[in-house]
């Protein structure tokens, strides 16, 4: 046996690999009649409201939603508050708070959707009624050159991730008295409001009031524990939680809609694909392979991949190359109504359009970028107001960015051939990125004729299209891969064979010697998780029975986490503390109380963490091993670091 550091010991079953399966406990009646009433409940109309909220660097959010009496008919929403012109299936992620005004029932707008003038029709804590002091503006109604407006806000959720210096805000640029959390879950209940006052719209205020409304929240698949769960908190704190929420990741919800928009036969039992979300701000990669196909079952086959090389950093260089043309000074000054016409040019024309240029050349075939308020050069690149580019520049702002898409797609494919022996079937290329047609031939080109490169229609809407499916089919994925490793630091008995003497140390409680800082991993990087089954960490904790005070005590728990593809047997700077647990106050009349060899009393406590990895979030448990057998501990704090 050993006794870990600040006391947490390894059971002497912990043994047993990590990987093998762990049987659910026996149900009990009351399991089943509990289980008979939640599938009673799943199967009376709902309305499944998915939403892909821009995280990390992606500057837009989608909403999508439909009824479980007509699952075929969803609908994604494409007019929002504060819009002219087109209809869009996004709205920018940008906030604008207003901190002069001080009335908790502001009246900022005419505009019957602004969330401090919207009541929500199913629920008497409406968006009206929270005591907030500040107002804000929130997606179209943000305009560009608003020197208050927040983008990029959901990164700030997620300080372990790294960003770009272009990218705010930072802590210090946000509004007095405004954690990340509380202007995510402001933004959060803007768009909850206004999907409410759609829904009202669409089905009537008698038929939206008596249906449950269930939400389906897309989270990046390269996102901390930590961060889902701060995502979930600002979620459930915007309302999003009281008809039920589920978390999905990105590449889950686009590989949903992606496999049901193929042609029939596209895929068969048995084949792989690769799922490449190519977005705003990340570029994840997933690969699958199809278990079964009526119902559709899907299983990882292959440790997730992604980083930072979406279409936003596209903008940036687009940003830079007119800079250079033009000057800087040029550009900066510019009025922003021609700032935006110059945007609308590059997002709509020449991003998505652009396909190659080898073949065209000429003067007739370059674009001519609108910046308007700028001389005329003697070269004849600026005339009239307009910049010439070429299509060989063009491919330039192109070329860094998606070689890193290529290279992450290679490596997902040695990936795949390496664990299953088996090659992917064909590539799906979605998300706003995906839709653009040079990143599709660039990958066309690099696949050689060997892989199939699909590009679903709707790609820049795919991930909350997929977000609707899950919530009204369910979970597909039978089984999902370990991004990382997790684990307990311990206190391992000193071996002169495996240690340095060194290190070795005297414990005082058990009497003997050993060092510290080793690692137990009960899950690996790659390691099979399922959402019908617990992985349970067996531990003992020594408690001196001078650190008791009164009947009860909580249990703290640390739990480790290492990102890289092999993990340490000794803590080091690529281990990391995730997460604190702290149990409820328990009786120390279920510890046994022990004696060492000099007579000092002591307290054993042997007890399991049991972990739920889902597609969206890890769920925590505690069990406690007592004299009458093993109880579930009622209550567990999680504190992530």
């Amino acid at each position: 046996m050993t006794t870990p550091v600040h006391g947490l010991g390894i059971s002497s079953t912990a043994s047993a690999s990590p990987t093998t399966p762990i049987s659910p406990p026996t149900s009990n009646p009351k399991d089943l009649e509990n289980t008979q009433e939640k599938t009673e409940e799943k199967n009376k109309d709902r309305i499944i409201v998915g939403i892909d909220f821009g995280y990390v660097i992606t500057t837009h959010s989608a909403i999508a939603w439909a009824h479980t009496s007509t699952p075929d008919e969803y609908e994604v929403i494409t007019q929002w508050p504060g819009q002219s012109g087109k209809d869009w299936g996004k709205v920018p992620s940008d906030i604008s708070y207003n901190t002069s005004i001080r009335s908790p029932t502001p009246s900022r707008t005419s505009d019957p959707t602004s969330p401090q003038r919207t009541s929500d029709p199913t629920s008497p804590s409406s968006p009206i009624n929270d005591p907030d002091p500040q107002t804000f503006k929130w997606g179209f109604e943000v305009p560009p050159t608003d020197p208050q407006k927040l983008s990029w806000i959901k990164i700030l959720l997620d300080p372990s991730q790294p960003r770009p210096t272009f990218v705010q805000p930072k802590r210090t640029t946000l509004p007095r008295g405004k954690t990340p959390v509380a202007i995510v879950t402001d933004y959060l209940r803007a768009l909850r409001a206004y999907t409410l006052l759609t829904l009202q719209r669409r089905l009537g205020a008698e038929a939206l009031a008596n249906t449950p409304v269930e939400y389906v929240l897309t989270v990046p698949a390269v996102w901390s524990d930590k961060a889902r769960a701060t995502t979930l908190e600002a979620a459930i704190a915007a309302g999003l939680g009281e008809g039920g929420l589920n978390l999905i990741t990105e590449p889950e919800g686009a590989a949903e809609y992606a496999l049901r928009s193929l042609r029939p036969n596209a895929l068969k039992e048995g084949d792989c694909f690769t799922v490449c979300d190519a977005g705003g701000g990340t570029v994840d990669l997933i690969t699958y392979t199809i278990s079964s196909l009526h119902p559709l079952q899907l299983h990882e086959v292959a440790v997730g991949t992604g980083a930072l090389c979406g279409a936003v950093y596209l903008d940036r260089r687009f940003e830079e190359f007119v800079a250079e043309k033009i000057g800087r000074e040029q550009l900066e000054g510019m009025d922003h109504r021609a700032k935006f016409q110059m945007g609308q040019y590059w997002e709509t024309y020449m991003k998505r359009e652009f396909s190659a240029g080898e073949d065209t050349q000429g003067e007739e075939e370059d674009f001519w970028v609108p910046v308007m308020g700028v001389q005329d050069s003697e070269d004849g690149r600026m005339r009239g107001g307009f910049l010439r580019v070429s299509r060989a520049e063009v491919k330039e702002i192109f070329e860094p960015i998606v070689r890193q898409v290529l290279e992450l797609l290679g490596a997902q494919v040695l990936s795949v051939l390496k664990t299953t022996e088996k090659s992917v079937g064909a590539i799906l290329l979605v998300g706003g990125f995906g839709s653009s047609e040079y990143l599709y031939r660039r990958i066309l080109t690099w696949a050689g004729g060997s892989i199939p490169v699909l590009q679903p229609r709707n790609a820049w809407t795919a991930v909350v299209r997929g977000a609707i499916i899950r919530g009204l089919q369910g979970d597909t994925v039978a089984a999902r891969l370990s991004r990382r490793f997790y684990g307990v630091v311990h206190d391992a008995r000193y071996d002169a064979q495996k240690h340095a003497e060194m290190e070795k140390r005297w414990h005082d409680i058990r009497c003997e010697w050993i060092v510290r800082n080793r690692i137990q991993w009960y899950i690996r990087r790659g390691d099979v998780t399922t959402s019908s089954r617990k992985i349970s960490f067996p531990f003992y904790r020594t408690i001196p029975a001078s650190e008791i005070s009164g009947s009860e005590h909580a249990l703290k728990t640390e739990l480790w986490v290492c990102d890289s593809e092999t993990a340490p047997d000794k803590r080091d700077n690529t281990v990391r503390k995730l997460c604190v647990m702290l149990s409820e106050p328990i009786s120390v009349e279920k510890f046994v109380k022990m004696r060492n060899e000099k007579g000092d009393v002591f307290y054993r406590v042997d007890y399991t963490l049991d972990m739920t990895v889902t597609g969206g979030v890890v769920v925590y448990e505690m069990s406690l091993q007592g004299k009458k057998g093993r109880e579930k501990v009622g209550r567990v704090e999680v504190t992530y670091e």
